[in-house]
């Protein structure tokens, strides 16, 4: 009795180009720094930071103490990080949809990815707490993010969105 013979390669799913799976993996690393960013707002804001906030609010004319600003601080936080999780997940499903070859979830990631460029550059001029450490991950999140878009209009792409369409 001769063994079943095992065909040499098979089908681990639908096919799509390797630069289709760069760019959905850029994507996901994209969102894996966002909440790194996040975090480190959370864990990176120090009193000097907050008594910044104090002393405009003095120059407004309203006194609020280093406990209250604290508190506003965590409660923006969480608004933001709640946020942050909406959009997260439905750049994540735009991924999926990209890479199953919709060519309006590829449109629809390079539009989010360029307004997400727009915002992210304050933290790279420095326009955030955290210093180093928050402009160094808005760096790497650009840099993620750019390498979504650049991978998802690569030739290898762009041929397999075009059979996408016709089948």
């Amino acid at each position: 009795m001769t063994p079943p013979q095992v065909p040499e390669r098979e089908p681990a799913g639908p096919w799509w180009p390797n630069t289709i799976n760069y760019s959905f993996w850029a994507g996901i690393a994209s969102v894996v720094v966002g909440f790194a960013m996040l975090a480190s707002a959370y864990l990176l804001i120090s009193d000097a930071d907050l008594q910044l906030v104090l002393q405009e609010t003095a120059i407004q004319g309203q006194q609020i103490t280093l406990e209250q600003a604290r508190g506003i601080y965590l409660v923006v936080l969480a608004v933001m990080t709640a946020i942050v999780a909406v959009v997260a997940a439905l750049w994540i499903m735009f991924l999926f949809f990209m890479r199953r070859g919709r060519n309006w979830a590829r449109i629809v990631i390079t539009v989010v990815g360029a307004l997400w460029f727009l915002l992210t550059i304050p933290s790279v001029a420095g326009g955030s707490t955290g210093g180093s450490t928050t402009a160094l991950l808005a760096v790497l999140q650009l840099l993620a993010v750019g390498a979504t878009l650049v991978f998802a209009y690569l030739a290898p792409s762009n041929q397999y969105f075009q059979l996408a369409r016709r089948g």
